[in-house]
């Protein structure tokens, strides 16, 4: 990878031995990681590596690529936490749960899983949700870390919305990426809906919004959203959607959390990573 895909990573704070956690987000187009002293709850350091596609490593050995360039593989980390993006993935009441079916199920419903490696996450105890990792990323991954806890993305924003005292009172969580948006439905404090959904334009996500709150029967007066993703509050996308929903806000983080190293980062920016330690 060319010495220019570096100078477009983000970086907020600053990489020092205090921190003891390392949590990385992986998805196809870019991976993200965090450095966190835990012991006080201050997040120390951000980055972000994007992904070349126009070349023929894969993302593993891009992760090595990432992990050398800002010097993670040489430090020794209490706790490493991992999220994985991915489309490839279902949800499955744990009462029908059998771990020799979890292939057949996960391939009825996203097709052929091409030998992947499956894993399951618990959301929450009555629910389950199956997903894929690419067998080198894997590798990868227990080479570098080999202690390191893997979840779903899904899994992760799911966990925040059921669990934390900052979505106590939300109905709909949507995190927003450049190419897709992840949502997650809950009613009475149970969940309804975590879903992926591919997006290619600001009108897109407006109608997944939209679509939701019919579906639901939510009253897009009353309904209580969340917004998280790496959107400025300012940028097109917000502003429009805050002309059709009185009730949307920007994400703040855990109430523990210490932002004095992140100056200049939202705290809607980067939510699951910077939150992951809350949902365990």
């Amino acid at each position: 990878m060319s010495s220019e895909k570096h100078t477009q990573s983000i970086i907020f704070g600053q990489s020092i031995e205090a921190a003891d956690t390392l949590i990385i987000e992986i998805s196809n187009h870019d991976i993200y990681f965090c450095e966190i002293d835990s012991e006080k709850n201050i997040p120390l350091f951000v980055c972000s590596f994007p992904l070349d596609i126009t070349v023929n490593n894969n993302i593993s050995e891009q992760l090595l690529i990432a992990t050398n360039h800002f010097g993670f593989s040489k430090k020794k980390y209490k706790t490493v936490l991992v999220n994985k993006v991915s489309s490839q993935f279902t949800l499955c009441p744990t009462a029908l749960y059998e771990p020799d079916n979890a292939r057949a199920l996960l391939e009825f419903n996203c097709g052929d899983t091409e030998q992947q490696i499956i894993i399951t996450d618990d959301i929450h105890s009555t629910i389950k949700l199956i997903y894929t990792i690419n067998e080198a990323l894997k590798s990868t991954l227990d080479k570098l870390f080999p202690q390191h806890q893997l979840r779903h993305q899904i899994t992760v924003l799911a966990r925040l919305m059921l669990n934390t005292e900052e979505l106590s009172k939300e109905n709909i969580l949507f995190s927003i990426r450049d190419n897709s948006i992840e949502v997650i439905v809950k009613q009475n404090q149970q969940l309804i809906l975590a879903n992926q959904y591919s997006i290619k334009t600001n009108e897109d996500v407006l109608y997944y919004v939209l679509f939701i709150i019919e579906q639901y029967q939510l009253n897009p007066l009353t309904v209580a959203i969340t917004l998280v993703g790496n959107k400025e509050s300012n940028s097109e996308l917000i502003v429009s959607l805050k002309k059709y929903i009185k009730h949307i806000r920007l994400a703040t983080g855990h109430k523990t959390i210490n932002w004095q190293y992140l100056t200049g980062m939202p705290q809607h920016f980067n939510y699951s990573l910077l939150n992951r330690l809350f949902c365990e």
